[in-house]
């Protein structure tokens, strides 16, 4: 198994003087912009090879990355308009399945950190996604 390379942990420095990435000035240099569907906004990477720019591209985001809010989060960058289809509650953890405008269907995992399930979300209503710039893996072929 050839060795893997591992990039260096960040200074304190740039610990301090790091800020979000809201837009795509913001990317630093290996991210992406990915134009995904018509009339859905664009997402941003902070993690995707430069040398992908126009290509097609797969984003992989865990369920757990995914944040959930019936109020639209201001100033996120990725963000996303869907509505609850469907609620799965399994202990620890409430899954929610969200359809966004174009059809696509996307679960998002909350830790349930109380004795009784989140109850602020339900069936129906209409939600906003949103996720870091880090959170993804951009995938090809």
């Amino acid at each position: 198994m050839p060795e893997q390379k591992r990039l260096p942990a960040p200074t304190p420095e740039e610990i301090a003087t790091a800020k979000p990435i809201e837009t795509a000035e913001d990317i630093p240099e290996g991210g992406l912009v990915l134009t995904w569907a018509e009339g859905q906004p664009d997402l941003i990477v902070a993690n995707g090879d430069p040398e992908l720019d126009g290509l097609e591209v797969t984003l992989a985001l865990r369920p757990e990355k995914l944040n959930i809010s019936r109020t639209k989060p201001v100033g996120a960058a990725n963000t996303l308009k869907g509505t609850v289809i469907d609620i799965g509650y399994l202990g620890n953890i409430s899954t929610y399945h969200v359809e966004l405008a174009d059809g696509l269907m996307v679960k998002s995992q909350v830790t349930n950190t109380r004795r009784i399930a989140r109850r602020d979300i339900t069936w129906q209503d209409t939600v906003w996604l949103t996720f870091s710039a880090t959170a993804g893996v951009v995938l090809t072929e």
